[in-house]
């Protein structure tokens, strides 16, 4: 029983914590793979693409995603199909700094030139949180009693 009250809870979460939109005839779902996601800290890309019921793939070849940071600085991603999940798709990095960030992504799904940005793709209060504030004995507060 457990496991079903878990599962039920990380799909709410992977739900909530992606974003979905309607481009053309496909299904874009897109956000970060580990969620919430933390300064320092590898992440990636989590982009879904599906044409109806069915999964959108080879999108590696003709679709770029681009990763644009709080302070609008941009880094394209290598993007990769993700093994074992077809029309899955995941692009590394490492978020320098808490804020909120973008997805941009652009090419071609099948015949349809795609230029769409993603920007709340994230349950957190901002996209990629700072790890100080989650970390116990806090660093900022080492050495004070409460």
């Amino acid at each position: 029983m457990r496991w079903v009250i878990w599962l039920l809870l990380l799909t709410g979460l992977w739900t909530l914590a992606h974003e979905s939109r309607q481009v053309g005839e496909y299904r874009v779902v897109i956000g970060f793979l580990q969620n919430p996601a933390f300064a320092g800290f590898p992440n990636s890309v989590d982009l879904r693409v599906t044409r109806g019921d069915q999964p959108v793939e080879g999108l590696e070849k003709t679709l770029r995603v681009e990763l644009i940071a709080p302070n609008g600085e941009r880094m394209l991603l290598e993007l990769r199909k993700a093994h074992g999940q077809p029309g899955y798709y995941r692009g590394w990095f490492i978020p320098g700094v808490p804020g909120n960030y973008q997805f941009r992504i652009f090419g071609k799904i099948g015949d349809l030139e795609v230029d769409e940005t993603f920007a709340r793709f994230y349950h957190s209060k901002q996209a990629v949180l700072d790890p100080k504030e989650y970390t116990l004995p806090n660093p900022v507060s080492h050495g004070s009693s409460h």
